[in-house]
Order: structure tokens, then C-alpha cells, then sequence
């Protein structure tokens, strides 16, 4: 609910910024993206995220013992001036110890596609759809009452297609910053996961999902065009 709430204001802010703007600076440079440019951009909730926790005192940046990453970063090639190529990363990762249990894990997510562009302002609309792989992992340890119970999952592997909806405002010639809602479908398998108790090891069940699920994220972006 807050990125959604973030998002609005997002898209409020810059279609009131949208009006009476010049497409070229002073110096004759180029707002918007042109054919043949290149796009390298990130997601920039996780900074967010971060500095938040830092002010308010959040549990998720205390030192060696709680440890998130939740990193974004994509590229574009224009093949016109309103349509583009673009690939994009995610990784989620995170890790937590203490003194009778450690755990880590996270996901991988791949994605390659195309987008479409609307507009004549520095506002500019875009929608698009992506092919996506998944990849995901866990694995931790408990000890108790002196035994030592170890526990891995199998490499999950998903695949499935992303659909997309976004806007950016060019505040600077080829500098942007952008909103983004995305919603997609997965199918997902995991293979067996094995639980390893003095030496005696367990096999779990595999399972597999499908349906509009897994990667549902609303974003704030930061695009370099050149």
C-alpha cells in the first residue's frame, strides 16, 4: 500500500511539472531519449528502504547479524525515439544469525523485453512486457539442546512473462526519474530440500506453483540516457 501511495504522488508530481516545458536546454541538448540511445537505470527502493531504517532505528541494518540486500538495475537501446530494447536485474537477498540459528537466502530475477513510449513533454508514458527466469535459494543451521539440525532447499527455478506500466520526468537532458508498476506470471519449481540431523539426512517434498504471483512490485526509478 505505501508504494502505491508513493507511486500516485509520483505520477501527481510530474504531470504538474509536465506543463509549458522547452524540449532543449540552453545549450541545444536533447531532453528526451533519441534513436540509437542507450538507458542504464535502478530501482531506488532499496535505498530508500535503507536510509528509512537508518533514521527510524530498524532492526534490518543491526551489523553481521541481520543483513538485507534488495537491488534493481536495468538498461535500455533505443530502436526508435518511442521504443526500446531493455533487460533488467533483480536481486533480493538476506541473511540472519544469532547464537543458536543462522539462516540465508533470495532470489534472482531475469528479465528481457521491450517497451513502448507515449508523450511529447519531458513526461513520458511507457508500457511494455518482459520474459522473466527465476532462480532461488535458502539454506540455515538451528542448534538445539545441544543438536545441530542443518537445513537446504533445492535451486528453485521459475520462468514466466512481466507486464509493465510506467512514467518518467526528464529533469535534466537524458537524466530521468520514473515510476513503475509491473505484475507477472510465474511458474515456479522447487526441487527437494534436505534436512541433515547428526549426520542423518531427510529428503523434502518438490513442489510447483503457477499463477499471477511471486514478482508484484510498484517502483521508484532513476534512468542515465546517453
Amino acid at each position: 500500500m505505501k508504494k502505491i501511495t508513493i507511486l500516485a504522488i509520483a505520477f501527481g508530481f510530474m504531470s504538474i511539472s509536465a506543463n509549458s516545458q522547452d524540449l532543449k536546454s540552453k545549450r541545444g541538448e536533447s531532453f528526451l531519449p533519441e534513436k540509437g540511445d542507450w538507458s542504464i537505470g535502478f530501482n531506488t527502493d532499496g535505498l530508500f528502504r535503507y536510509l528509512g531504517n537508518a533514521f527510524n532505528g530498524s532492526s534490518n541494518i543491526q551489523g553481521p547479524y541481520v543483513n538485507d540486500v534488495d537491488f534493481g538495475v536495468f538498461g535500455k537501446k533505443f530502436i526508435t525515439s518511442s521504443t526500446a530494447y531493455r533487460a533488467d536485474v533483480n536481486l533480493v537477498a538476506n541473511s540472519n544469525k544469532s547464537d543458536s540459528a543462522s539462516s540465508s537466502g533470495g532470489f534472482l530475477i531475469v528479465g528481457l523485453g521491450k517497451e513502448w513510449r507515449k508523450g511529447k513533454t519531458r513526461l513520458q508514458g511507457y508500457y511494455g512486457a518482459d520474459a522473466l527466469l527465476i532462480l532461488e535459494s535458502s539454506k540455515g543451521e538451528e542448534i538445539n539442546n545441544g543438536i545441530t539440525t542443518k537445513y537446504k532447499s533445492g535451486l528453485g527455478i521459475g520462468v514466466g512473462a512481466k507486464g509493465f506500466l510506467g512514467a518518467e520526468y526528464f529533469i535534466f537532458p537524458k537524466l530521468s526519474i520514473g515510476a513503475e508498476y509491473n505484475y507477472s506470471l510465474i511458474t515456479f519449481i522447487q526441487p527437494k530440500s534436505k534436512t541433515t540431523t547428526n549426520g542423518t539426512t531427510v529428503e523434502g517434498n518438490s513442489y510447483s506453483q503457477f499463477g499471477l504471483s511471486g514478482v508484484q512490485t510498484a517502483n521508484i526509478t532513476a534512468s542515465f540516457h546517453f
